[in-house]
Parts: structure tokens; sequence; C-alpha cells
């Protein structure tokens, strides 16, 4: 029959493992949460590099051209669905650079100093805050997760329009041209 110090033993040994086990889990959320910033100023840098060049150009004009605001009423449509895409999209990249959502970690320095002297306890203590910890920031990743790859379709989408509408434009502008010094 085991004794006391055996189970409690085994109770220690049990607990580490898990331990290990959730610092790993820990380790690999924190790493996704790096890749998910690194990702979202890409991206951020992507949009932007799209409207720059969607919206700047040598050419001297007014306005409208430098827009490229088609006539036809359906192509307003879809410029105003492309414009909407594209710039929701530097929002939702803007949301998740900016909104600080607090990144927690297992360790509190006020519960340290009175859980050292008994090793069971700081261990069970620790093993609930990483519980708490990974629910709290898998919440958080999640969420920025989410925002960042619906703002990157956004993106993608509302930049293929504008740009497809900005060539068509730029095609029918060139077309009037020659045809007017054919004239």
């Amino acid at each position: 029959m085991p004794t006391q110090d055996d189970t409690q033993a085994r109770d220690v040994k049990a607990v580490e493992l898990a331990l290990d086990e959730q610092r790993r889990d820990y380790d690999i959320l924190h790493g996704l949460h790096e890749a998910n910033k690194i990702k979202n100023i890409t991206f951020l840098a992507a949009a932007l590099g799209i409207l720059a060049y969607l919206y700047t150009g040598k050419e001297a004009g007014d306005i409208e051209q430098r827009l490229f605001i088609p006539s036809e009423p359906y192509g307003v449509v879809f410029y105003v669905v492309g414009i909407s895409l594209l710039l929701g999209a530097v929002t939702g990249f803007m949301i998740v650079l900016i909104k600080n959502r607090k990144w927690h970690t297992a360790y509190e320095d006020s519960q340290e100093e009175s859980l050292m002297n008994d090793y069971k306890r700081y261990l069970l203590h620790t093993h609930g805050r990483y519980l708490t910890v990974s629910k709290n920031n898998g919440r958080c990743y999640e969420a920025r997760r989410y925002l960042l790859n619906n703002s990157f379709m956004a993106m993608i989408l509302g930049a293929t329009i504008l740009l497809l509408i900005k060539t068509l434009e730029d095609n029918k502008r060139m077309a009037i041209n020659e045809y007017k010094e054919g004239i």
C-alpha cells in the first residue's frame, strides 16, 4: 500500500507535468500572437501601398480623373463597394494594431512570495493561473485573428475591384484621347 508521501510525490509530479504542457501551450499561443502582429503590420502597409498606387500619379488632371470614378451608374456602385471594402480593411487593420488587449502571464509577483514556502500550493496556484490565462489569451488571439482575416479578404476584394475599374477607366480615357487626336 502506497504511503502518503508516495501519493504526494505522485501528485506533485503530475502537476509538474501538467505545468510543462501548459507552458508549451502558452508559448505556442504567444508565438501565434506575435506572428499576427507582424502579419497585421504587413497587411496594413500593403493596403496603404495599394491606396497610394491607385490615387497618386504623375499626370496633372482634375480630381475626377485622379479618383477615376466611372461615369456609368453601375460603375459608380462597384467603385463605392471597392473603396468601402479597401477603407474598411485599413480600418480593421488599424483597430487590430491600436486596440490594446492585455496579454496575461501566469506569474503574479504579489502571490509568489506567499506561495514559495509550500511547493505543492505554488504548483497548484500556477496551474490554475495557466488555465485562466489560456482562456483569456485564447479569446484575445481569436478575436484579433478573426478581424485580421476578414480585413485581409476585404482588402483583396476591394483592391481587385478598384484596380479593374482603374484599368478600364485608363483604357477608356486613352481610347478617347486617341480618337480626339485622329480627328
